[in-house]
């Protein structure tokens, strides 16, 4: 028997507040089963509809504080070392200021999600979908990006030491007035990307940057070696 919508419509409303990440989703699940089991049984007992319903979620009781807890513990697992959040689906999510040092986040649907001011120190996105995301005021260091789509990512404010980004697809993303320290971008779609007044350190190209735009950029004279042999457009950068 499908679910009685007006109780998904009624569990949707509970847990509208609350991040869509794994515990708080199971509770749902469980929770309308048992609800779908019990209305089942008022109405074999002879209670009408309107009734049998306004019993059923009367059982339940109070279940804010059970959720907050499992909030609060979820919150408390994002700050494990590496725990790994691979082939999910988390669009959407709120992830502001998680702290996830060597994480993964590989092969998920991460489209739209929140990740600013969060430290992902040495975490993986492998094969993922990153189309939007904030990174805003994260601490990126020794991130890697691998075969990612990352149009339309913001990166303000980022730590960006030793990223790497392998084959990704950074079309049109801005990277303007960022600090790079031994940034690699390695076999990665960079039409269109823009540079202005960043400043790149010891960073290595192996892309097609003639359509990148590098205005008002500093970088020293090796980085500016590799993108002038790549034949970037130099013509309004410093050599510091």
């Amino acid at each position: 028997m499908k679910p009685n919508p007006r109780l998904i419509a009624y569990l949707n409303e509970i847990f509208s507040h609350y991040e869509d990440l794994r515990p708080i989703q199971e509770l749902k699940e469980e929770l309308l089963t048992d609800l779908q089991e019990r209305l089942q049984d008022l109405q074999k007992d002879g209670f009408d509809e309107e009734a049998a319903f306004q019993r059923t979620i009367a059982s339940i009781g109070e279940i804010s504080e059970l959720i907050e807890s499992i909030h609060a513990n979820t919150t408390k697992l994002q700050q494990i070392i590496g725990i790994d959040f691979s082939m999910q689906n988390l669009q959407k999510s709120d992830l502001k200021a998680i702290k996830v040092h060597d994480g993964k986040f590989n092969y998920s649907n991460l489209q739209d999600s929140d990740f600013s001011h969060s430290d992902l120190t040495n975490a993986s996105f492998k094969c993922s979908n990153l189309d939007r995301v904030k990174f805003d005021g994260a601490n990126l260091t020794g991130t890697k990006f691998s075969k990612s789509n990352l149009r339309g990512v913001s990166f303000k404010n980022c730590t960006l030491d030793l990223i790497e980004f392998r084959s990704c697809d950074l079309t049109g993303v801005c990277m303007d007035n960022l600090l790079f320290t031994g940034t690699t971008f390695h076999h990665s779609n960079l039409k269109g990307t823009t540079f202005r007044n960043a400043t790149l350190q010891s960073c290595s190209f192996k892309s097609d940057i003639k359509k990148t735009i590098f205005d008002g950029a500093k970088m020293d004279k090796v980085t500016y070696a590799l993108l002038k042999g790549f034949k970037a457009n130099l013509s309004h950068v410093t050599i510091i």
